[in-house]
């Protein structure tokens, strides 16, 4: 069993590095992706098992847009294209943490039988069949300089919604030219094996059109693999993911997780935990 872990990183090498030991293990190879905004990748562990992206194939990642998911492109191209055969392919953050030891992660997926983990759900979400804000993201054109958290950008964005029918419709007219495809949604983060990610990257070398139509999408990483992986022959494979974290009520992000949540995600049965940062809270160095 060798896994790839793919770590998407933007701050604190102090931390990653913490991260990059936990997860050292004979079978397990970790790819870095550190943002082009960040400047330490000097400081990060340099080890045989451990690979950072060069500075050419970093991106600067910016919420809610399609560099998240050109950053994960990046890290999956040089795991697959490194010579070594992963059997699994784990997408993670650098401000995650293992909720097991590494042998326990390798055990896990020793079990798992080639099943893919991955949360989602059908672009009628939660089973109501009624449009919503998911539904939104994709049938509609948002320009990229549109997309982001500045406060101009969401009242521009509100209006762009509101005159193209609002989140539970969209008018016929304003529609863009869809893929012809049923849409996913669900977590950004996942877990696939070598069959589905060398489907995804011959499917993505086949269709450039695929990914050109997420580039002016809103949050394409919660909908971009989640739906190739279901247009896939491995579409019945698909289980929860495996990410333990929590959500305020309307919050765009997870909350950081501190001591008082120490019980709840070690209970959770799932292999590792987000969001934590040290300078907040290190309790979880702990575990």
């Amino acid at each position: 069993m060798k896994i790839a872990v793919l770590i998407q990183c933007h701050k604190n090498a102090k931390q990653i590095n913490l991260l990059l030991n936990k997860l050292n293990h004979p079978d397990i190879d970790c790819y870095l992706h550190i943002d082009k905004k960040a400047d330490f990748e000097e400081q990060v562990i340099h080890r045989e098992n451990v690979f950072v992206l060069p500075r050419e194939k970093r991106v600067a990642v910016e919420w809610a847009q399609i560099s998240q998911v050109k950053a994960t492109l990046n890290l999956l191209e040089m795991a697959t294209c490194s010579g070594g055969r992963y059997d699994y392919y784990w997408l993670i953050s650098g401000q995650d943490w293992p909720l097991c030891s590494a042998d326990a992660i390798i055990e896990f997926f020793e079990k798992a039988k080639k099943t893919n983990f991955v949360r989602y759900w059908d672009s009628k979400n939660y089973g109501t069949y009624k449009q919503n804000n998911l539904d939104k993201r994709n049938q509609v054109y948002f320009p990229r300089w549109l997309i982001g958290r500045k406060l101009w950008q969401k009242v521009i964005k509100r209006g762009w919604v509101e005159l193209t029918g609002g989140y539970k419709r969209t008018w016929k007219v304003l529609e863009r030219k869809q893929l012809g495809i049923k849409f996913y949604f669900g977590s950004s983060w996942w877990a696939f094996t070598r069959e589905t990610v060398e489907w995804i990257m011959q499917y993505l070398t086949a269709h450039p059109e695929y990914y050109r139509f997420y580039e002016n999408t809103t949050c394409p990483d919660e909908s971009f693999f989640q739906t190739l992986v279901m247009l896939s022959p491995y579409a019945d494979e698909n289980t929860d993911y495996l990410t333990y974290l929590h959500f305020q009520k309307g919050a765009n992000s997870p909350d950081v997780l501190r001591k008082k949540d120490m019980e709840n995600a070690k209970r959770s049965g799932y292999l590792i935990m987000r969001k934590v940062d040290m300078d907040v809270d290190d309790w979880f160095l702990s575990i």
